[in-house]
């Protein structure tokens, strides 16, 4: 099997960035070691800078595969100190959205599809990469068929932090380390919570994120002290849902003992925040998560990723189509996230050091900064990071 760009990883940079190429006549084939979509997902928010991404690229979303987040709550030590209504932001403003990562990924597939130019591999988990002198690649792969070779003229890994194409390739990988763990679950979603909230409660050196979801459950991440999850895994159910009911306001507590039978099994997620440096090299390129892993501060990972994808079509689209350089061109694109990144990583470091610290300055440190973000002044400070978060570093525009 051959075609012109081989991408691993059917994730949001690896679908998205298959979609754009295609659509531009370009042969592409998707690998995806997943036989299906329909796996539980941690990264469902989409950020405005994600949604215009999507935009960019023309994939129009269903109602049923998006829900706009309007009503924000922050709790700190038993007490709510901001509570905010994305509809008196005014009529310009564009809220983060829940998605259905499965759909949304299926959407991409389905419409690569129709242009002729793209096959996808599904369940085919590439064991090995074999790199040549001439910058071509030769992937083993196994799947319920058996084993097979693909041949790769132009080798894209957007697979997961490490996996195989980060290891293949083999960059330099600057690691920030992070001091957290995120356990990941759904649940009922509260009946006298608007349809729409995300609520984020601190204190005790924890914190609960709990967001309405676009399949209508309630998903929640509980962040601990990296190394802690093992104490909690060896605890009954019951048990479990008592020190998770601790850490929770009391509206939020009341639900959680009242509907704990409803929680899916919940999964760990070792959290790093990390960088490759030097994401392109003869015939190959990194980008989504086998490029940077992003802590899951902020919600940023689906949104970098497809901002990611936006950038590497910009640059490879006119090399694919009129015989440029393709190498120089993907040799771009690193330089042109790195800012970026670097600011996006460096501001999700900020919160854990404070949240999660069990010294008595960090108990001073919580206090102090609820009080100050429940004032007028202290919010307006905030949306100066929030914006970034919200909107990006840079702009991001699709150009080809």
């Amino acid at each position: 099997m051959e075609s012109r760009v081989t991408i691993v990883g059917a994730g949001p940079a690896g679908a998205l960035l298959a979609w754009l190429l295609s659509s531009r006549g370009i042969e592409t084939l998707l690998v995806e070691r997943q036989s299906d979509f329909e796996r539980e997902f941690r990264g469902e928010i989409l950020m405005p800078s994600g949604l215009r991404a999507l935009a960019e690229a023309g994939v129009e979303l269903a109602k049923d595969e998006l829900l706009p987040l309007r009503f924000f709550e922050g709790w700190m030590n038993g007490r709510a100190f901001i509570q905010a209504d994305a509809d008196a932001a005014g009529g310009d403003f564009l809220p983060p959205s829940a998605v259905s990562q499965p759909k949304l990924l299926e959407r991409l597939v389905a419409m690569s599809e129709a242009t002729g130019h793209f096959s996808l591999e599904r369940g085919a988990t590439v064991r090995r990469i074999e790199r040549s002198a001439d910058g071509s690649s030769v992937l083993h792969v196994r799947s319920d068929a058996g084993d097979s070779k693909v041949e790769a003229r132009y080798l894209i890994g957007a697979d997961r932090r490490g996996a195989v194409t980060r290891r293949a390739l083999a960059p330099r990988v600057r690691n920030r380390g992070a001091m957290l763990d995120v356990v990941w679950f759904k649940m009922a979603y509260p009946e006298a919570w608007q349809p729409g909230t995300a609520r984020f409660v601190g204190g005790r050196g924890q914190l609960l994120i709990a967001i309405a979801t676009a399949d209508g459950l309630l998903q929640m991440g509980w962040v601990i002290l990296k190394g802690t999850f093992g104490d909690l895994k060896s605890r009954s159910h019951d048990e479990w849902v008592a020190e998770l009911w601790n850490h929770a306001d009391s509206e939020l507590a009341d639900h959680i003992g009242r509907h704990a039978e409803t929680i899916t099994r919940p999964f760990l997620l070792n959290v790093v925040s990390d960088r490759v440096l030097g994401w392109a090299s003869p015939g190959a390129l990194l980008i989504g998560d086998a490029a940077h892993t992003m802590s899951p501060v902020g919600g940023q990972g689906v949104n970098i990723a497809l901002r990611d994808a936006i950038v590497a079509a910009n640059e490879l689209v006119p090399a694919f189509s009129n015989g440029g350089d393709v190498d120089a061109a993907a040799a771009r694109i690193e330089p042109a996230r790195a800012r970026e990144l670097d600011v996006i990583q460096r501001m999700q470091a900020m919160p854990p050091r404070v949240m999660l610290g069990t010294r008595g300055i960090h108990a001073l440190a919580r206090r102090v900064a609820s009080r100050f973000l429940s004032t007028s002044f202290g919010q307006a400070r905030a949306s100066v990071g929030g914006r970034l978060f919200f909107d990006g570093v840079v702009d991001v525009e699709l150009t080809v």
